[in-house]
């Protein structure tokens, strides 16, 4: 007799177990958040050079930068969240105009943001 109250006990176990859980239950999906870099215009720099600030508004995103010429650097490549990426642009000895994009990318598959650099 107890061993048919310890198989019915264990049965019933083991249906409460697999009934009660259902995989999607709970389950988190992020929301990704609203993304903008500032500023979203062509820059253009003078001959000698300069700095162009970007202002980034990214939330829970995570994101990179990417730049098109060696001439253009980019002070911090990837980060998350809001931020602000100085790009360092040096001095125009070629004597023709120049360009160079500037494109940032978030993560969740948000559309990227291209910044255009000009430079004399």
């Amino acid at each position: 007799m107890k061993r048919v109250i310890y198989i019915i006990a264990i049965i019933w176990v083991g249906i409460a177990v697999v009934t009660s859980c259902d995989k999607n239950e709970g389950a988190y999906y992020p929301v990704p958040s609203a993304f903008s870099v500032t500023p979203q215009t062509v820059q253009s720099v003078s001959k000698d050079g300069g700095n162009v600030e970007l202002v980034i508004a990214a939330g829970n995103l995570g994101w990179w930068v990417e730049s098109s010429a060696t001439w253009c650097k980019v002070s911090k490549k990837y980060g998350s969240g809001d931020g602000k990426v100085t790009l360092t642009i040096d001095k125009n000895n070629s004597g023709t105009s120049r360009k160079a994009e500037i494109t940032v990318y978030p993560t969740f598959k948000q559309p990227s943001v291209l910044i255009t650099i000009n430079q004399q």
